[in-house]
């Protein structure tokens, strides 16, 4: 699985969802400056790593270890789509000491850790 590190600052930190009775995640979108548009960046914290995100607020300054995730999906009319997602995995201040300055969570996810995608909802996209 590949990982990868965004510095920027954040722009939103959303809520803890209950997705199911053993799944809960919050995303946190971090402003990454990138040419004359800055990049909004979502990044999905899952299960205990929501947590991670209390300390934190909206402008702090921050770099992400995250890991990327790729799956494939096949809608009702039988055709396959393909999605990107970013597993927040690290999160410090930037400009902290890499050892000890932030908070560091446990491995990556697996497929276990992922709601089930069931096919419901209008648009029958699994998220």
């Amino acid at each position: 699985m590949a990982q990868v590190t965004i510095t920027g600052s954040i722009k939103l930190i959303g809520a803890t969802q209950q997705v199911n009775d053993r799944f809960t995640k919050r995303e946190l979108v971090i402003s990454e400056p990138s040419g004359q548009r800055p990049q909004h960046i979502p990044i999905e914290f899952t299960q205990d790593r929501t947590a991670m995100l209390d300390s934190f607020k909206v402008g702090d300054e921050v770099t992400v270890t995250c890991y990327v995730n790729g799956r494939e999906w096949t809608g009702r009319d039988g055709v396959m789509k393909h999605f990107l997602s970013l597993s927040g995995n690290r999160i410090e201040r930037a400009g902290a000491p890499s050892s000890g300055g932030g908070y560091q969570a446990a491995p990556p996810p697996s497929a276990a850790d992922m709601p089930p995608i069931t096919g419901e909802g209008e648009d029958d996209l699994p998220f």
